[in-house]
């Protein structure tokens, strides 16, 4: 008698703790005439969820109104729960409950989401979290630099980084070496980049995408390689504007492959790459101008001779 009662507290602590067989969640969908679309991914203690045995449950008041387990999507090499909640009365709030079928157990997830009509969450680039606890929402590039690559200067300004290298460094084979907000992923043009290793051509303007560790945000940051000056390298030659004739400016640099970017009363006039050793800007009206290019900054000032 006394084993049998201990055998049975075991078993009541087992249960209390979430732990049992396979729920057995049904929705009577016939019984409501709203509905709302998941598409999620199932995250618990920080690892994604990648059973087709594991399964989603949705409850408004104790009652199951969606449900579905894990299925496998080729493309994305991931595995997703695609599922409709159904309701009678917009605005309920929806508790969720995750089965791990590895540890053979339920566990209920803190967050809640308000019931829409026809509203759809998540999708494969960005499904959405159901996760205890719950994942970092913040995507954030925090720095960015390259592989073997001294970088002698860095800027930034809202979410654009500008990277200044040594005159000479090819920018069609550079491993970016990244650090992120935790959990968030970098990714350029559906690619997620590995820090260190993956190979990118910045001789343009590079677009990466960054992903929160919950999917519920992705932000974008603009990365762009420019080369250091030297005062030195750089020759500087103008011509006054005359009557109805405009003034030049020609720039003579050494360093084919940079830009001069030319700006007048604080606003930029116009960008030029540097071909065959010098930049000519023309029909420059009469003022001043400020060249930039690396980090350097040359002041012009364009006469009117009469």
């Amino acid at each position: 008698m006394k084993g049998s009662i201990i055998r049975l507290a075991i078993l009541f602590f087992i249960c209390t703790n979430g732990y049992g067989q396979e729920p057995e969640w049904v929705v009577e969908e016939n019984n409501f005439e709203y509905t709302m679309s998941f598409v999620s991914f199932l995250n618990i203690d920080g690892l994604n969820l990648n059973s087709t045995s594991d399964k989603v449950g949705a409850f408004v008041n104790g009652e199951c109104r969606g449900t579905t387990n894990l299925i496998y999507v080729k493309s994305k090499d991931r595995y997703y729960a695609y599922f409709n909640v159904f309701s009678n009365t917009l605005g309920e709030t929806i508790h969720f409950k995750v089965y791990d079928s590895e540890k053979n157990q339920v566990t209920d997830i803190s967050e809640t989401v308000k019931f829409e009509t026809n509203a759809l969450r998540g999708n494969l680039s960005q499904a959405f979290s159901i996760a205890s606890p719950a994942l970092n929402n913040e995507a954030q590039l925090l720095d960015f630099s390259f592989k073997d690559i001294e970088v002698v200067n860095k800027t930034e300004n809202d979410q654009e980084m500008v990277l200044y290298l040594n005159n000479g460094v090819n920018p069609t084979l550079l491993k970016g070496v990244f650090e992120l907000s935790d959990g968030s992923k970098l990714f350029h043009r559906g690619q997620q980049l590995i820090s260190g290793t993956s190979v990118l051509d910045f001789s343009s303007p590079v677009y990466l995408d960054v992903l929160s560790q919950d999917e519920s945000v992705k932000n974008q940051w603009v990365i762009s390689v420019r080369y250091t000056t030297r005062s030195s390298s750089i020759k500087i030659y103008k011509k006054d504007a005359v009557c109805y004739n405009g003034g030049a400016i020609k720039v003579v640099s050494d360093l084919n492959g940079g830009e001069i970017i030319l700006f007048k009363d604080q606003i930029e006039y116009a960008k030029l790459p540097i071909v065959n050793g010098e930049v000519l800007f023309t029909d420059l009206l009469a003022g001043d101008y400020l060249l930039k290019t690396g980090d350097l900054e040359k002041n012009v000032e364009i006469i009117l001779k009469e």
